[in-house]
């Protein structure tokens, strides 16, 4: 499982440090996509990925929903080798889909990792918390 939050800057290069409490739950390749709503860009394993790929397959080709959200997602991921000082070189088009730019929030999100753009990320949390009680009872109640 994947959690935690982090704060980290991307290099000139576009580098980021992953944190190596997550990082050695992911491996030596990742995979890196735009998240579905487009807020943050999402670190998967090829595990989890390939499971993410299985549910979508499993929906109607002829479907133009389904087409939709597997052409979207296809064409913003990429596969990323970690390299030997724990880096990814985050995709220019990626970063650019999501409005990261320097300092980012680095959020474990259980089965996969997401990456944010700090203010947009603090942004998102106020208001998250402030709806997590009545999400938490639509998805069956809190305990």
């Amino acid at each position: 499982m994947l959690f935690g939050k982090f704060e980290h800057n991307l290099d000139d290069k576009s580098r980021l440090t992953i944190p190596s409490k997550l990082r050695n739950k992911l491996g030596e390749l990742v995979y890196v996509t735009r998240s579905i709503d487009g807020l943050c860009l999402e670190i998967r394993t090829p595990e989890n990925f390939k499971e993410w790929y299985n549910e979508l397959k499993a929906q109607s080709a002829l479907s133009s929903t389904t087409r939709t959200v597997v052409r979207t997602i296809f064409s913003n991921t990429d596969e990323i080798a970690i390299d030997g000082s724990g880096r990814i070189k985050l995709p220019t088009n990626l970063l650019e889909e999501v409005g990261i730019s320097k300092t980012v929030q680095i959020t474990g999100a259980g089965e996969w990792v997401e990456i944010w753009d700090k203010d947009k990320h603090q942004i998102y949390s106020i208001d998250a918390k402030s709806q997590l009680v009545e999400a938490a009872e639509k998805l069956g109640g809190v305990n």
